[in-house]
């Protein structure tokens, strides 16, 4: 089995804190896909997505910006988007992959609002499609060309970030598990499955970290675009991935 097929279950496993969890989802059990971007061929699967993503400010006065918090889309694995569209508000929608695509839905009323996002790369995604239907009547449909940097991704060091949010905290404010630092102690906020090794063999070999455990960041390793790190709880060390930590309020 392939180290991202090994990363959806692992992920799963930290989701539901005990168990394993079986997908009913056919979609879950095929390999990634590859879809051309450019010139390039970016290899995709459903939890690339995962993670928090700013908005590149479009004002030409500010070049090569991104929005601290203004839009911030924060992505996460149980399929559901969190947008912070207002200073001390934020609006949820439900997010699922198809074929390359990531589709975005929302209801308020009577009304349906459906988005489409596309990675051009593994750390730039862009917004493709608007559609709005009202009393199921088409409103609207049309490509804003929105572009989103991932949040701690080595594209968004390269950018100024402006903060159009000043007076208000966010919930979604939280540590950004793709950039822990090594040699750092982080508290984990809910059961955490450890790995001997990134690479697995047996399921049987995984433990678990409980909520509440101190981990030690010892070594942060990329492997296929997903952050793992070698961590010591207790008295023994594992590996643990960015995706089974992202929504943990670790501190």
């Amino acid at each position: 089995m392939s180290i991202r097929r090994w990363i959806g279950v692992i992920a799963a496993l930290g989701i539901i804190g005990t168990g394993l969890l079986l997908s009913n989802n056919p979609r879950e059990n095929e390999p990634p896909e590859s879809h051309s971007n450019s010139d390039t061929t970016l290899t995709l699967t459903r939890d690339d997505i995962v993670g928090q993503w700013r908005s590149v400010v479009e004002n030409p006065a500010h070049k090569n910006t991104i929005a601290r918090r203004y839009m911030r889309h924060t992505f996460f694995l149980d399929g559901e988007l969190v947008v912070e569209n207002e200073e001390n508000s934020s609006v949820s929608s439900n997010w699922e992959y198809d074929n390359g695509t990531f589709v975005v839905t929302r209801t308020s009323g009577t009304s349906e609002f459906v988005e489409h996002f596309k990675m051009i790369d593994h750390n730039t995604l862009e917004k493709i499609l608007f559609q709005s239907v009202v009393n199921g009547e088409p409103l609207a449909s049309y490509n804003p060309e929105d572009q989103f940097i991932r949040q701690g991704s080595n594209v968004e060091e390269s950018m100024k970030i402006i903060g159009i949010f000043e007076t208000a905290n966010s919930a979604l404010d939280f540590i950004d598990p793709n950039s822990l630092a090594v040699g750092s102690s982080y508290t984990l906020s809910r059961q955490t499955p450890v790995m001997p090794n990134y690479v697995l063999s047996d399921l049987a070999e995984i433990g678990y970290a409980q909520s509440g455990q101190s981990i030690e960041i010892l070594e942060q390793k990329l492997v296929e675009n997903i952050v793992w790190y070698r961590i010591e709880t207790g008295d023994r060390e594992g590996w643990v991935n960015s995706i089974a930590l992202f929504g943990q309020e670790l501190n």
